[in-house]
This record gives C-alpha cells, structure tokens and sequence, in this order.
C-alpha cells in the first residue's frame, strides 16, 4: 500500500508526543505490555468539539501526522481535539523492540490494533463524541472502528480505504489507466519492459544507473514496476514527499514523458523513467535496487529494502491484509507475474509459517453495511479505488469522490494548487460530520 516518505506540508510543529500502555495481548495469552506512541495536537487541547482521532497505519505516525493537514482543518472547523495515534509494531511503538519474531508477530493483528485504539479512546475520550480518520489501510481500521465500537465511535472518515480485498486484484491495471493520461504511456512501458528483459546486464546496468551488475532480472523488474505504481499512488498536483523524496507536482505523467524520449533505446528510456523517481532529488549517484525495494507479500510494495517497517508489513499482508495482485501484461503495462493463492501461501509459509486468511475480510464488511455514519472518500485516479467503496450504501453511509485524485490526497493540508475536487470533498466532510453532531442520536 502507501509506503511514506517525509512529508512536507501539514501541522506537527504543534504536535506533542505522549505515551500510553497497551496489553501486547488483549486477548489473552501473553501478560506483557509496551508503550503506544500519540501525538497530541497541543494547540487543540481546550476546544470542546469532539475528539478527532487519526488510526495510524503501516508506518511512523509523525509522518501521516505531518501529512495529514486537512484533520486540523476539520478540528478547527468542528471545535475539536485531534490525536494521532500509532499502529502496534510500527514507528516507535514496538512491543517486542525493532525486530520480531513470527511467532511474536502473532500479536500483529487487526484485532489486536483495533483494541489498541479502543482503549486510547476510552483514555482520552471521557464522555465526547469520537471521530475517527484514517488513510488507506488506516481508512479501513477506521471503518472498522465505527462498525466494532459503536457506543465507543460515532462516526468515521476512511480515504482510499480498500474495503473490498477481492477487487484489489484490478491494482495493476488500475495504475496503468493512470498512466494513460499521458497518451501512449502503456505501450511505450510494454515495449520498454520488453527490451529490458532480452537486454545484458552489462546494458541494463547502464541504462538504469544501477552500481553493480550483480542483480536478476525478476527484481529489476519488480523494482522499475513499484517505481510506476507508487507514482500513480502519489501522482498530486503539486510536489510532495511523501511517496518519495522529492517528487515534482504530477510525478507519473513526468516519468511517461521521459519513457517515451524516442532519442533513447527503450531499456534507457525505461532507465530515466524509473529514475525519476528513485532519484527525484537528483542526489543519488547510483541505485542498488536491494536498498531501495523490498519484495513481499504485497505486491503493491513494502517500502524500500531498508524500511524498518516493512517486515511488519509483510507479516500483516500473509496474515489478514490479503491481496491477490498478479500482472498479465494485457490488462496492465507490466511483464506478468502470476501472484494468486498458490504464489502467496508459498510465500508466506516460507517466511513466517503462515496460511493468509483470505476470507477473513467477508464478516467484518458485512458488519460495515449495518453500521452508520462513515463517509468513504476515493480518488478516482488513485488504483486502490477497485477496492474501494465507490457508491453509498445508505444516507450515512456516504461515499465521495475526489476527481482526478490520488492516494489519500483528501488528507493533506489545502494547497493552492489543489484540483476543485478536492477542495468539495473536504468541505462536504466537515458539513456532513457538523451535521451528524448537531443531532441527538444514541449509537
């Protein structure tokens, strides 16, 4: 999913860190605890609205925080607080330290997260009404707050949450009709990727900047391939960092250019466009594709090889967070890569003795269609959006669409080069939220 960089715009200059002791089992088993890292936005404390609190996801909380400007936006406009809280194993909150065990990973779970904030709730939440936010798979613990707690959660906003974990498969093509918004970017990929892979590691070499020749051909490809997709995530109108440092306002539509320079042999052309990327800020002398991706079981990316979290992130995509992602080079502009229950199971048994629960998702979304009060926003740029809830399911069950948007772009502070989209979604949150506090409603 997202995998962050450092963001540069939103609030955490008024963010105060604080801490709080959390079960490593709430369930049961192990009698250990750790500490769970939140931020507080100090600036907020005395408002009398209700309590904005942000479900952190697969990554440093300082850094979704950091980009997460539009929830101060919605604190200030509701007369809210606004907390955001780290997810277990992730950033600085670590029950078992920087390095885990499978079996210890066991208590890396939805439920376990999900019990987590619960309990900061209940903390900090004293009698007020609680609205949860978060952004991707973050989106989704906040839907699932609303539809587990109820009487705890009165309402919930999830960006580019993908709910529906079997249409997740459309990932791929998805990002490729991104790319099509600069005419002829697929084909131009599938004769590049073509090339490279009858090219000479001495060429290839070259063409891509890499430092050594010492690499196979399956990664080099992975690699080029994430370059695509976490521009296509991250493809926003103006220059941001956090899907990678120092990506320029429209990141894929500059890498189709550059993969369609016809001065250029295709391998080098490929070369420029996935370099652009790896090396946006120009600094980079040269690229070892060990250090700037990890394979895993999501195939839409963990991070790069030196992530400290993706490994986390890779015990929770064969374990509950299942997708299906194999690319066919027809629907998609990527050489095929078969990756269904057969390529995941081996994976994830290898690696963390593991069988993925790949229907472990169905009861918690039925659970989701009897619930209330949940806006569902979407980029319909963004290629998570097959997964996503893309049509209301109820008058409170709201889902909005940002045109032209990408990955969880409605979460970042306003800009002045924000698409018009945008700009109606974020205001019909807050009107919808304003109005669903105004009312006197039990659960």
């Amino acid at each position: 999913m997202a995998r962050m960089g450092l963001a540069s715009l939103g609030l955490a200059a008024a963010l105060e860190t604080q801490w709080f002791q959390q079960p490593i089992d709430h369930f049961g088993g192990h009698a250990g605890s750790f500490a769970q890292r939140y931020l507080v936005d100090k600036t907020k404390v005395h408002n009398t609205g209700p309590l904005l609190f942000f479900c952190g996801n697969e990554g440093d909380v300082e850094v979704f925080a950091n980009f997460s400007g539009f929830l101060g936006e919605a604190a200030d406009a509701l007369s809210g607080r606004l907390v955001f809280a780290e997810h277990r194993f992730y950033g600085r909150s670590l029950p078992f330290g920087a390095a885990f065990t499978a079996q210890q990973a066991e208590y890396l779970t939805v439920e376990q997260a999900l019990e987590d904030y619960a309990h900061l709730i209940r903390f900090l939440g004293d009698s007020t009404r609680v609205v949860v936010f978060g952004g991707s798979y973050g989106g989704m613990l906040s839907t699932w707050m609303r539809a587990r707690y109820p009487s705890l959660v009165f309402a919930a906003v999830a960006s580019s949450a993908p709910l529906h974990f079997d249409r997740n498969g459309a990932f791929f093509g998805l990002a490729t009709a991104a790319a099509e918004a600069t005419a002829g970017c697929a084909a131009a990929a599938r004769r590049s990727f073509a090339a490279a892979l009858v090219a000479s590691k001495s060429e290839l070499q070259s063409a891509f900047g890499l430092c050594s020749a010492d690499f196979e051909l399956d990664e080099l490809v992975l690699w080029a391939r994430n370059a695509f997709v976490t521009m296509a995530m991250g493809d926003y109108p103006y220059a941001q960092d956090l899907f990678g440092q120092g990506l320029p306002a429209w990141p894929l539509r500059r890498a189709c250019r550059l993969l369609s320079e016809t001065q250029l042999s295709a391998p080098r052309a490929l070369g420029k466009a996935v370099g652009s990327y790896y090396n946006a800020t120009g600094g980079v002398r040269c690229h070892s594709i060990s250090a700037e991706y990890r394979d895993c079981a999501d195939q839409t990316g963990c991070g790069a090889g030196a992530s400290p979290w993706g490994r986390a992130w890779d015990a929770e995509a064969c374990r509950q967070i299942v997708y299906f992602t194999p690319t066919d080079n027809v629907t998609d502009m990527f050489p095929p890569r078969p990756w269904g229950p057969e390529e995941l199971g081996s994976y994830c048994k290898k690696h963390w003795d593991i069988q993925p629960q790949s229907e472990w998702f169905r009861p918690w979304w039925s659970a989701v269609e009897k619930s209330s009060r949940i806006i569902f926003t979407n980029g319909l740029s963004d290629p998570w959006r097959g997964g996503g809830v893309l049509e209301s399911l109820s008058s409170t069950l709201v889902a909005l669409h940002v045109l032209g948007g990408a990955h969880i772009y409605d979460l970042a502070a306003s800009h002045p080069q924000d698409l018009p989209a945008v700009r109606d979604v974020r205001q019909r949150v807050i009107s919808l939220l304003r109005t669903w506090l105004s009312e006197q409603v039990i659960v």
